[in-house]
């Protein structure tokens, strides 16, 4: 019940594109990182993600699939646009902004730029006082609430 699949790090994915493999990132049995240099000496970041989650939409537009045990993946379609503490996030974002907004998070650094893809927990709450960096600076990101997380079962 799992795929595995080669995902290049990028810090230029369009939400729309993000969420078509963002459940598959939050609920990963494996994320290793492959660092690779072409001929021209182009450094290259992927990561090998290991999943039997995966979105509604999942599309093999954005990766490569390296191996499918040929049973179903779990697809969900679940999401909360409120940025709140404890909340499972993915995002891609700078890391000075999962610093300040993150708790227990992953960096996976991008092929290049500043924007890196950070999973983890958020650690501060929206309100009308105060927007956690994230959500000001407009970044991609898929958040899940405790709740839903524990409704899937998984």
């Amino acid at each position: 019940m799992a795929k595995v699949y080669q995902l290049e790090v990028a810090g230029g994915y369009s939400q729309a594109q993000f969420d078509d493999f963002a459940h598959s990132l939050l609920f990963a049995d494996n994320i290793a990182c492959v660092h690779s240099s072409s001929a021209d000496g182009t450094l290259n970041r992927t990561i090998v993600v290991t999943s039997g989650v995966e979105s509604v939409a999942f599309s093999d537009t954005y990766y490569e699939l390296l191996a499918d045990d040929s049973q179903s993946e779990t697809a969900i379609d679940i999401a909360t646009g409120k940025f709140v503490d404890g909340n499972l996030i993915a995002v891609l974002c700078t890391t000075a902004e999962a610093q300040e907004d993150m708790r227990n998070f992953v960096t996976y650094l991008a092929t290049s730029g500043d924007i890196h893809l950070h999973i983890g927990l958020c650690n501060t709450t929206q309100s009308q006082d105060y927007t956690p960096g994230i959500v000001a600076n407009n970044r991609v990101i898929k958040m899940m609430t405790p709740s839903q997380v524990q409704s899937l079962g998984l």
